[in-house]
């Protein structure tokens, strides 16, 4: 009989946050690029030819038992800019000791009251998912912390929007 695997890309995650639940502490940077390539739409044929480089080449760059091929930063940086997916820069910052927060447009357009009411949007979506994560007695589940995780970052994009735009309202001082 023969043994064979199968691999199946996972794109999860909630809203834009690909795979950001899924990368633990520590987890391995190639491991979390090899990730983003296999999720990727092709896997890494698709990748490589995003990349303009060997499907071959990159497999062993992505492969993390292989001691001669290594992806470079420069590389990792093109792999989450061609994919959209930055898992190894949330690994990267997890093993540090930071999150990764999404730098969300402003959509006030520079409006107070709008930026104002964008930011109570928000607050009431982060309780509201974070009251469904932790009013049921459950133990919270990946896709409940992904979601309170989007939510987060969605209302401190909203804070900043609104800081931002009330900052802008500031007379100038003459001289």
């Amino acid at each position: 009989m023969k043994a064979f695997s199968v691999s199946i890309g996972v794109s999860g995650g909630y809203g834009d946050v690909a795979l950001g639940a899924d990368i633990g502490p520590g987890m391995d940077l190639v491991a979390s690029a090899q990730q983003v390539a296999q999720a990727h739409p092709g896997g890494v044929p698709a990748v490589a030819e995003l990349l303009k480089v060997s499907a071959n080449t990159l497999q062993h760059k992505l492969n993390p038992t292989n001691t001669t091929h290594h992806l470079t930063l420069q590389e990792a940086l093109a792999l989450q800019l061609a994919t959209g997916n930055v898992a190894v820069l949330q690994a990267m910052a997890k093993q540090l000791g930071y999150t990764v927060q999404r730098a969300t447009p402003d959509q006030s357009g520079g409006d107070p009251v709008e930026a104002f009411m964008h930011f109570q949007a928000q607050v009431g979506d982060f309780t509201r998912a974070a009251a469904d994560a932790l009013l049921d007695g459950d133990p919270v589940t990946p896709n409940e912390q992904r979601r309170v995780e989007f939510r987060g970052q969605e209302l401190l994009a909203a804070v900043t929007h609104l800081v931002s735009t009330t900052a802008a309202l500031v007379p100038k001082r003459e001289g």
